[in-house]
């Protein structure tokens, strides 16, 4: 073989990545790459260059449009984050509010689809998870920026957390916000929370209004079950539990896991839950 050759296992040495992350660059074309004998390779300029490339501090190029169409800020945030921009997608964020998105919107028309978009393209081989990663914790860290205060008067107690292996806890953050805002009282467990602390927190609750369970991984479909039938046995029928999560296709999948109802995203639980209050008033 050409010594400026290299296979991917030898690319994946000099990244100090998996092989995995080396075929994902070169499928995504990201890293340029070429195939002999249906075994792939790259040329040692090619990944000098890659090298460079990511290395250089990457700064997202904006758009101008209608500014009151917050798509237009959830694509050039999703540009951000991908180049991991921390001060540009701060000000995609400041510029969506300044035109007049409150919180909520910022939440459910600029943050979320974004990530969704990056999630989408993780899972498509499109980017590596380092960029998905990095992408969350910038959100994270604008989500705190926000801060949103809650607003009206007290309507119940709500529970919300992942189940065991989930390890997606952005989501739930901003779904807490939301119902914050909406005058809930929330307690967010987060990602990962074994059934017995489930139960355990919701014993505590003295006005349990439901319970939101998040799985955006199939790998803890049993997990998910497991504490939907744990917390069916605690809290009794009265208190419903609602799945949701990008592994969720329909209702019908969500029953066939142990729960009450579906949740279409944040505002599908939401709605859930105001549909839940006017019933009950």
């Amino acid at each position: 073989m050409e010594t400026n050759v290299l296979t991917l296992d030898e690319v994946k040495e000099v990244l100090g990545v998996s092989y995995m992350t080396v075929y994902r660059y070169v499928k995504s074309r990201r890293l340029e790459g070429y195939q002999v004998g249906g075994v792939w390779h790259v040329s040692q300029e090619a990944l000098r260059q890659f090298q460079e490339e990511k290395n250089q501090p990457k700064k997202c190029t904006t758009t101008s449009g209608d500014a009151r169409r917050t798509t237009n800020y959830a694509e050039e945030l999703e540009r951000c984050l991908i180049a991991g921009d921390s001060s540009g997608s701060l000000e995609v964020v400041k510029r969506a509010v300044d035109a007049g998105a409150d919180v909520e919107r910022v939440y459910l028309e600029v943050l979320s689809p974004a990530m969704a978009s990056i999630g989408a393209s993780w899972a498509a081989g499109e980017i590596d998870i380092a960029i998905e990663h990095q992408a969350s914790a910038i959100v994270t860290r604008l989500v705190g920026q926000l801060s949103p205060r809650p607003r009206g008067r007290r309507r119940g107690q709500v529970l919300i957390g992942g189940p065991t292996g989930e390890r997606h806890a952005l989501a739930l953050a901003m779904l807490g916000d939301l119902l914050r805002l909406q005058g809930w009282e929330v307690l967010d467990l987060g990602g990962d929370t074994p059934a017995q602390s489930f139960v355990h927190a919701a014993s505590k609750m003295t006005d349990l209004v439901a319970v939101g369970v998040s799985l955006t991984s199939v790998e803890s479909e049993a997990s998910a079950a497991a504490t939907l039938t744990s917390l069916r046995a605690a809290i009794g029928p009265d208190v419903p539990v609602v799945l949701g999560g990008g592994a969720i296709r329909d209702e019908k999948h969500a029953r066939d896991l142990g729960a009450d109802y579906f949740a279409m995203g944040a505002r599908g639980f939401i709605e859930f839950l105001d549909q839940l209050k006017k019933k009950s008033a």
